[in-house]
């Protein structure tokens, strides 16, 4: 008879063990699903502001690469112009200061004509430059500037004599002395910064 209550006990205690671990697994499973659930859910909010983040950073990325293509362009088209007014300037500094010209019809008329050559190409590339450096690297406009107040300064020189209508043999010394400093000082500098616009442009 106690074997028959005790089967009875442990049959009763096995159903509701059972009973028990049936309703933790159901509440263990509804919490894994609710997890699970929340967890897409955040996955998908996630991928989603990621997904945003990306195409922004596409688009300031694509606004970024626009300017630099602009400003590359920009600073190309200056550089050439630039080097075209240099080169003229050059060419014309160089015929102004030859001390020994051949004269054609009349010394004088032919003489300041090449001074006048000299001023417009002088100033032709100086404006040129003052309205466009800001396309131009710091260390390039340093290099312009100082090319710049050696033509001016040899200019000056030069034509010290003419302007005031007077010939001695210190305006004379004057002219040689610019005649030399383009010569010797200054149009290594302008083949040295001319080498640096090739390397500007990519060009080796």
């Amino acid at each position: 008879m106690e074997i028959i209550y005790l089967l009875r006990d442990v049959g009763i205690f096995g159903l509701a063990m059972w009973f028990i671990q049936h309703l933790l697994t159901k509440s263990a499973n509804r919490k894994i699903e609710s997890y699970k659930t929340e967890l897409d859910h955040k996955t998908r909010e996630f991928q989603a502001l990621l997904d945003s983040k990306i195409e922004l950073y596409k688009a300031e990325l694509n606004i970024q690469n626009y300017k630099s293509t602009k400003i590359y362009e920009s600073q190309m088209k200056v550089i050439v112009e630039l080097h075209k007014k240099l080169v003229t300037l050059s060419k014309e500094m160089q015929i102004m200061t030859t001390l020994l010209n051949q004269v054609i019809k009349d010394a004088e008329t032919e003489e300041i004509e090449r001074i006048n050559n000299a001023g417009k190409a002088y100033y032709d590339f100086f404006n040129f430059f003052h309205e466009n450096k800001i396309f131009l690297p710091q260390s390039i406009n340093e290099k312009i500037h100082v090319i710049s107040d050696d033509y001016w300064d040899s200019f000056n020189d030069y034509t010290f004599g003419k302007n005031y209508e007077f010939k001695s043999s210190f305006t004379y010394e004057k002219s040689i002395q610019a005649s030399k400093k383009i010569r010797d000082q200054i149009q290594p500098a302008v083949d040295s910064l001319i080498s640096h616009f090739r390397l500007l442009i990519g060009v080796e």
